[in-house]
């Protein structure tokens, strides 16, 4: 039963996520790229990553800590609101004060300084939207939060596809359109999520704030808060690193190459968002947690391979499908970034695991591990290899991380180590690697390979069992059932 209501979830939450964001990041996020030019995009994504690195400091855990105490006790909810919402508006100007002084450090001014000043904004509403959405997927309402995940990419599709679209609006369009679209979109979602909370499971009464009790919580969050900023510098420190060392259009490629990167990511930090809540009720109730990381890894993990597989034999084509004046060397920095997706999955499985059982200090040190080896990574290839450094820097460190979160997710629980499980992995992706050989040797164009790979792998997973027919098969009967 548990396992069939974690894939009705699962279901909703990616379906909604594959109609609507795909759309924002390759028709929106990418015309915006080519329409506004490589060198002012590459300065906005090398600014993104510096509000993204500290993105931390506007929720100081908040959102990890609500989702997993509401998770195990409902009724605190009233409560703690209050105190949060007070909390994240004082750390709202701790951050603008940081990202300002770091932005001081790296000698950035004049117009990118209001470009930051708006990505701040963004960044400021997007936390926030995450907390509320947080009260939402704590209490199980996988489907609600579902559709709030995607009303901000709505919006902004709306917005950003008519100014686009219109030939006179596309040519005066700059940079700070597209972030005055996410401002007003992240605004219209909060709105709703507050109103959603309001109807369904607790007022906002701050009658209940209180200085101690928030002073109590802010405490508490700081292994939370120290760990996310750990992983915000080595997952987003090369960004910067590259624009500051190589100059933004270097940056701007690289940024076309990890673009399809950050679409497929969608989906792991969306299974991360259920999984949170619950391993956390299945370890508060000493129950075991085997199945649903084996469930989880048997979907995600097979989907990456199948992804990669293909990757690896058409990465020209995806890319000069996506950009037809696309730079010589951006087919390599692509393979490189494709590659890291399996760790990616894995990571959003296992750290789940290890987050819910408390493991913080744990996680710590392999942040703190993955970010020195990702500084001195990229300090050390980007002089010499440019964006293709990078690009190595970050399969170098995501794969290091994936591979200490898995083995400490082994000693804490106990999983077994199952050869034969792992074999099918290895299967999978090796005849799906021979299947895109030959249809590269035999010119198949892109989208009809594309198709291609979808039936061969619904055939292999399966064929070697790493899909369950009858489990789905149940779901969608127990689906009809509820209509």
């Amino acid at each position: 039963m548990l396992k069939r209501y974690f894939l009705s979830n699962l279901l909703v939450m990616i379906l909604l996520n594959v109609l609507v964001k795909p759309v924002w990041i390759f028709l929106i996020d990418r015309n915006v790229q080519l329409t506004v030019g490589h060198q002012e995009y590459g300065l906005y994504t090398a600014l993104l990553s510096l509000t993204v690195i500290f993105n931390i400091l506007l929720d100081f855990g908040v959102t990890n800590f609500n989702n997993r105490s509401i998770a195990n006790d409902s009724s605190l909810m009233h409560l703690s609101l209050p105190n949060m919402i007070a909390a994240k508006g004082l750390f709202s100007l701790i951050y603008f004060f940081i990202i300002f002084l770091v932005a001081w450090f790296f000698q950035y001014s004049g117009d990118a300084l209001y470009i930051l000043f708006l990505l701040g904004g963004v960044q400021f509403l997007n936390s926030f939207l995450q907390f509320l959405r947080s009260n939402v997927s704590a209490n199980h309402d996988f489907k609600i939060d579902g559709l709030l995940s995607v009303l901000d990419k709505f919006v902004m599709i709306g917005v950003c596809g008519f100014l686009l679209l219109n030939q006179d609006y596309k040519n005066r369009f700059v940079i700070e359109w597209y972030l005055y679209a996410q401002l007003g979109a992240y605004f219209l979602s909060i709105i709703v999520s507050v109103i959603i909370i309001v109807k369904r499971y607790a007022t906002i009464d701050f009658q209940h704030f209180s200085w101690k009790e928030m002073k109590s919580f802010c405490i508490r969050s700081i292994p939370y808060a120290l760990l996310i900023l750990l992983m915000g510098v080595y997952m987003r420190c090369d960004s910067l690193l590259l624009e500051r060392i190589d100059g933004p259009e270097i940056n701007s490629i690289y940024a076309e190459a990890y673009r399809i990167l950050d679409a497929l990511n969608m989906i792991g930090f969306l299974l991360a968002g259920i999984l949170l809540p619950m391993f956390t009720r299945l370890i508060a109730r000493q129950m075991p947690v085997h199945e649903i990381v084996r469930t989880s890894a048997n979907i995600i993990i097979a989907l990456s391979l199948c992804i990669l597989a293909h990757s690896m034999l058409y990465r020209q084509d995806i890319m000069f499908l996506l950009d037809k004046h696309a730079a010589s060397d951006l087919p390599l920095i692509y393979l490189f970034v494709i590659s890291a997706f399996p760790a990616f999955c894995a990571i959003y499985i296992y750290s789940t695991l290890l987050t819910a059982n408390g493991d913080i200090f744990l996680l710590i040190r392999i942040a703190l591990t993955a970010c020195v080896i990702s500084i001195s990574l990229n300090l050390l290839l980007i002089p010499h290899l440019h964006a293709v450094g990078t690009s190595i820097a970050a399969l170098v460190v995501l794969t290091t991380v994936a591979s200490c979160c898995i083995y400490f997710s082994i000693k804490r629980f106990g999983l077994q180590v199952d050869l034969r499980w792992i074999g099918k992995f290895v299967l999978l992706f090796g005849a799906l690697f021979l299947l895109n050989m030959v249809c590269k040797y035999l010119q198949v164009p892109l989208f009809l390979s594309i198709l291609i790979n979808m039936l061969a792998f619904l055939m292999l997973v399966y064929a070697i069992r790493l899909w369950d027919k009858e489990t789905i098969l149940s779901y969608i009967r127990q689906y009809k059932s509820t209509e």
